[in-house]
């Protein structure tokens, strides 16, 4: 499940690393049309600033070492990190540079915290960014955050740690992680830190997963899309798997890891996927998908969208 949430190279073109301009929502109010969950305007902290850093060289040693446990090597005088690096040999093409590594104390607490991003459209799909946000752990690092996109921080008033906006393509809202006072989790969707749609707090049913069955995409926009005739879903999920469209690879069992979490078993899947929300999830660790899903319908098919030959001309 490697992608967005890599996706499967066949499925789709390769596209171009999206601009990082976000365009924002007009007039101050809520986007209309959320449902249930729609909170009112909530105003944005300024995005997080580097705070009680270290004032000596110890801060590059920290940077290296949250380099190394955020899975980057030096190759070539370059940090690189692979997507696929469990795959032996390594893919030549699973191979991308370090965008940006920032030390920050993103909760205040005068210890400085590492935000590292990277990527290649090679490994995650049309948006071609990830990033990790680690955090210091005795001598080494624990990794906090990871997902597909491109992070922003927005201080919420009584959490110590920021909303992380998610960015990608497009200027639609976009899914935030939000600190739960143990983790972050799914926490909705937000337009440059200003609230669109809060998550439903989510009861878990007593047996099966917390996850809607039908057609899931990356975003409301692909949804849309889909509701169009056009493209395909990222997967189907039938109550039991996780369906490939094309090539019907299927991802199950599932078993519960505690606070939300699944993992599928298999040799070649190892999934870890979050799953507070039904309608949305985090595919934490993948082999074929990987990053943020959004429910799109309970259809169990679609119409492929068949593209014409006047397309290519």
């Amino acid at each position: 499940m490697n992608g967005g949430i890599g996706m499967r190279r066949n499925w789709k073109h390769h596209a171009l690393l999206p601009a990082l301009l976000l365009a924002a929502c007009g007039g101050g109010e809520a986007p209309s049309g959320g449902g249930a969950g729609t909170a009112g305007p909530e105003k944005a902290g300024a995005v997080v600033p580097d705070t009680s850093l270290p004032k000596d060289g110890s801060i590059e040693q920290d940077r290296e070492g949250a380099l190394r446990a955020a899975g980057y090597r030096q190759r070539g005088g370059f940090w690189m990190a692979s997507c696929e690096a469990d795959i032996k040999p390594v893919p030549k093409d699973s191979w991308y540079g370090l965008e940006s590594a920032e030390m920050r104390d993103l909760n205040g607490d005068g210890t400085a915290e590492a935000v590292i991003s990277g990527g290649s459209s090679y490994c995650f799909g049309n948006t071609g960014l990830s990033f990790k946000l680690l955090a210091k752990s005795g001598s080494g690092w624990k990794l906090i955050a990871d997902s597909m996109g491109i992070p922003a921080f927005h201080r919420r008033k009584g959490i110590a740690w920021p909303d992380i906006e998610i960015g990608g393509a497009g200027s639609d809202c976009f899914p935030f992680l939000r600190w739960d006072g143990r983790k972050y989790a799914y926490g909705g969707r937000s337009l440059e830190g200003r609230i669109c749609e809060l998550a439903p707090k989510v009861q878990v049913r007593k047996g099966g997963l917390p996850m809607a069955t039908g057609l899931w995409a990356r975003n409301h926009a692909a949804c849309d899309a889909l509701g169009r005739g056009q493209g395909d879903p990222d997967f189907i999920f039938d109550g039991k798997a996780m369906l490939g469209p094309q090539d019907y690879y299927s991802v199950t069992p599932f078993k519960a890891l505690g606070d939300g979490r699944y993992q599928t078993a298999g040799e070649h899947e190892r999934q870890v996927i979050d799953m507070n929300d039904p309608k949305f999830i985090i595919v934490v660790e993948g082999n074929w998908w990987s990053g943020g899903y959004t429910w799109c319908s309970s259809a169990q098919s679609w119409k492929p969208w068949e593209v014409s030959p006047e397309d290519y001309s």
